[in-house]
């Protein structure tokens, strides 16, 4: 079955991965989720509800960021493809070819 069948029905979604156990991201996110509740106990409820707005803005941020670079590399990847497969007169023949 083709990729693009697979991505279709749903098979594959990419922004559906999940992390590996005992990963390093593992590891950081466990410190950073310890790190964010030691944080938020020193905040006034006041600077709690700015930092939320303050992340949800971010977490915008790095949506848009990754979204773009999902397309971006996409799009340098099939660029590549293209150039693999379409003529190339460069300076030399190609092997075992004559002209």
């Amino acid at each position: 079955m083709y990729v693009l069948d697979r991505l279709w029905r749903g098979e594959i979604v990419p922004t559906e991965r999940s992390f590996r156990q005992r990963s390093q991201y593992q590891i950081t996110l466990k410190e950073l989720c310890q790190q964010m509740d030691e944080f938020l106990k020193l905040l006034s409820p006041e600077a709690k509800k700015q930092l939320e707005a303050v992340s949800a803005l971010k977490s915008d941020i790095s949506m848009m960021e990754h979204e773009d670079s999902f397309i971006y590399g996409f799009r340098l990847g099939v660029g590549i493809l293209l150039d693999a497969v379409s003529a190339y007169d460069g300076q030399f023949t190609e092997p075992n070819t004559t002209g």
